[in-house]
């Protein structure tokens, strides 16, 4: 299961998602793994991995809506949480999945090898149609991207609350085959257009 582990920064202290020990375990992560990410990580000094790794975790709090609540209040991560579920699955309470410090693992290095990465709009698209020759596409809702990189979605996705892993519109039909929108607000203040 995972933690919340600290890591020091110079003489301050700072909560991260982990599995034992944050720097130790991202370590590990990176060994296995090939690419611009890799070598931004083993080039990193121990301060700028702890610095990944704290803007990391904050990017999954910030841009994730998960199932459950929180365990204690004011505790310093999203998790630990209590009745979370996983596509449904209890998840035990107060209780860190692994998948929480994997993708923490993944966007620190993400970060390293692109500090943009973080201000990103997400992969959606505000495209309302497109046409080529006589074939056109008119698209019914658009979408505004992941609040998370599609890895990350990956690897915590089952733990988001249903509909926020992708924001936009979404339909359904009833029994008289008619449409309605789904009216969450995706976690966004009232007046958001």
């Amino acid at each position: 299961m995972g933690i919340i582990d600290t890591v020091t920064i110079g003489t301050d202290t700072f909560s991260v998602y982990a599995l034992a020990s944050a720097v130790t375990d991202a370590d590990s992560f990176w060994n296995g793994r090939l690419g611009a990410e890799r070598t931004a990580w083993e080039a990193a000094t121990t301060d700028d991995k702890g610095r990944a790794l704290l803007v990391a975790s904050d990017w999954i709090d910030r841009g994730s809506k998960f199932t459950g609540e929180v365990t204690v209040v004011g505790q310093p991560r999203e998790w630990p949480r209590d009745g979370a579920t996983c596509s449904g699955t209890a998840v035990t309470d107060g209780t860190v999945p692994d998948e929480l410090a994997w993708a923490t693992f993944w966007l620190a290095g993400v970060i390293l090898a692109d500090n943009a990465a973080q201000n990103s709009d997400g992969t959606g698209s505000n495209v309302k149609s497109a046409k080529a020759g006589s074939a056109k596409v008119e698209f019914f809702s658009a979408t505004s991207g992941n609040r998370l990189p599609r890895t990350a979605q990956d690897y915590i996705g089952c733990y988001m609350e249903a509909g926020t892993s992708l924001l936009g519109g979404t339909t359904t039909a009833s029994s008289s085959d008619s449409s309605a929108f789904d009216c969450d607000d995706f976690g966004r203040a009232e007046g958001y257009s």
